[in-house]
This record gives C-alpha cells, structure tokens and sequence, in this order.
C-alpha cells in the first residue's frame, strides 16, 4: 500500500476549520517530516473566498514544496479547471513538473463551490464545458512541438508553444476527483486516474472502486489501483478524550463543507461536491466512525485493513490538527504492516 497526505496549510495560522492550523512555512516542514517518515505523496486542495485561509494559489505552493522536498510526490487535489486560462495552466504544470524532477500529479476538477464561481463572474452553468475544452487543449498543448494557433467560441491563442516542455510523458498524470458511478465511470474512460472522497463509508468506496475497474475492463485496459486515491479523515486518538476532541474538530470540518457547498445565496445547478473530492455530508460523528482513519495504532490498523480488504491501496489522510507526533505514530506503528503487504490484487493488475 501507499500512504499520502491531503489538505494543506492556512495562511493565517489559527483556528483549525477547513486545513491544518500550520502557516506555510510550518506546513512546509510537517511535508519534509512526512517525506522522511515513508510518506508516498502530498495533495494540496484549491479554494477561494471562503475567508479560513484556504491554500489558494496552490501551484505556487506546491513550487514551493517542491523545492524543499527530494522524494515525496506532490499533487493539486484539486485544480479548479474552469477558473483558469488553459495556456497559463499548462505554463505553471510543466514548470511544476521541472521544478519537483517529474514528482507532480496533476489533479483536476470543475468546481462544485457556487460561491466561488460568483467570486470569479463565472457561471456554473458553463463549469462542464469548460472544463472539457481546457483538458483536451492542454493534452495537445504538452505535446505539441512546433508553433500551433488555436480558436474557439471560448478562446483564442496565435502561434504558440509552451514552455517549458514536461518531464513525464505524454504530461503529468491527470486525477480527476469523481463520486457518482457515472462520473467514476466517464473517468475511467478518458483516461484519468481517479480521486475518491473522504466521506463516504468504506462500503461505499468498496463500490466505487469496483465501478471504476469494471469500466476499464469492459475497455480491455488493465486495472491499477494505484490510480486510485481514497481520501480519509486521520484522527489520532489514543485516548477517550481524544477521541471526542478529534470527534468534535471533525464535526466543525464537516459542517463547514456542508454549508460552503450548500449557500443558498449562490446555488445553481451545483456539481456534487464529491465530484471535487469533498463529500455528501449527512453527519458529524457517524461520519468519521464508518469512513475515517481514527483511534489508537491498533483501531486505524483494523480501519486501513478494511480499506485494504475493499481493493484500495492508495489512501490520502487529512489530518485537520497538522499533529506531528500523530503523523510518526501512524508512519511507525500502521504503515510497516502494510507497505510491504503481499498484494493479490497488484498481482493480478500486473
């Protein structure tokens, strides 16, 4: 198995809401802990105008981590297509990609905040189209050699070409966050790998994770599920009291998805929120208790394994105390049970 992270840091270091309450520079160390502990990866999440801090420029971020980090790979959980121009977009991922050496996953999504589609002028309507148009001219974009124009309804660019090229070929791997089994599927279909919520009940990723290996196969294509990231909540909690501490930090995360999803100053014909790797949320408590990496050493071992048990093999933790002491814990006494693991299911893929 593979364990990451999910999330990011606040700008204004504070009241933990949405992310860790680690400033920048803090985050950035909690990254470089991570990285020497046997983390596999990093994902930072995009978001604006919600007034908590969220990481908002976050290529630029991971840039930044980038250059302080040799091993870990760093991802975009996710980059919101349709708030950005497609040549700028892909300017910045190739820069990444040198940067980091060919450490950057490249995920992407539409958007599903109505608020921050407000905020920019942009209409959700138009969220699905655009985003369809951008990947597909960004897929020609990172492999195009010459000069090439380019015009549609939407955009138009003369005699271009950009730089700087990439390092992995054909580009850097694309996520795509996804929740309903028509988008699993239409992800698999276009080539995506996929990101998966952190919310849902582990029966319910069992499913996901199968719709979206069932979709391959009927293609022929093999199945990796390495190209799956689940996303779980990461509650350290050795003890009664911290188990209703991490119960009521969580609660306070998962109201405020909750209500940023569902403004009714701005709702339109919203995406679900899972589609962007965020999730339904229909609880506080019984939330994190049937889907969340939580407990003692032992309790988040039986919590992984049942992931494990459900064919996944890639899971991101979103730890929402920046807690170091519960990072080395999970890194010393979880991950050597698993990393090693004889895999049937890898086996079988390869």
């Amino acid at each position: 198995m593979k364990f990451g992270l999910f999330g990011g840091a606040q700008a204004v270091p504070g009241e933990v809401v949405t992310e860790a309450a680690l400033g920048y520079h803090e985050y950035g160390e909690y990254i470089q802990t991570a990285e020497k502990l046997g983390y596999e990866s990093a994902w930072m999440v995009e978001h604006h105008f919600t007034g908590f801090s969220q990481l908002s420029a976050t290529l630029n971020y991971i840039s930044y981590l980038s250059g302080i980090t040799s091993k870990i790979r760093l991802g975009s959980a996710v980059v919101v297509v349709p708030w950005h121009n497609p040549v700028l977009l892909a300017e910045q991922v190739a820069t990444i990609d040198q940067l980091s050496k060919g450490r950057y996953d490249f995920g992407i999504g539409r958007g599903y905040r109505a608020n921050e589609f407000n905020g920019f002028g942009i209409d959700m309507a138009d969220a699905e189209d655009i985003f369809q148009e951008s990947i597909a001219f960004m897929r020609r974009a990172f492999t195009e050699t010459d000069r090439w124009s380019y015009k549609s309804d939407r955009y138009t660019f003369n005699d271009i070409i950009v730089e700087p090229p990439v390092v992995q070929l054909p580009h850097p791997p694309m996520w795509v966050g996804a929740g309903s089994e028509n988008s699993i599927r239409a992800a698999a279909r276009n080539g995506f790998n996929l990101l998966l919520d952190q919310m849902t009940p582990f029966e319910g990723i069992g499913d996901r994770v199968q719709q979206y290996r069932d979709e391959l196969e009927k293609m022929g294509k093999d199945f990796d599920p390495y190209r799956i990231g689940v996303t779980r909540g990461f509650m350290v909690a050795n003890n009664d009291n911290e188990r209703k501490e991490a119960h009521i930090l969580r609660g306070k995360f998962i109201s405020e998805v909750q209500v940023l999803s569902t403004d009714k100053r701005y709702q339109a014909k919203a995406f679900n929120p899972v589609d962007d790797n965020d999730a339904e949320t229909t609880g506080t408590d019984s939330v994190s208790e049937n889907g969340a990496v939580l407990g003692n050493s032992d309790e988040m071992g039986e919590r992984v394994q049942k992931l494990y048990d459900l064919g996944v093999r890639n899971i991101l933790l979103h730890d929402l105390s920046g807690n170091f002491e519960g990072l080395h814990q999970f890194a010393e006494e979880v991950m050597p049970h698993f990393v090693d693991k004889n895999d049937p299911v890898v086996a079988a893929a390869e």
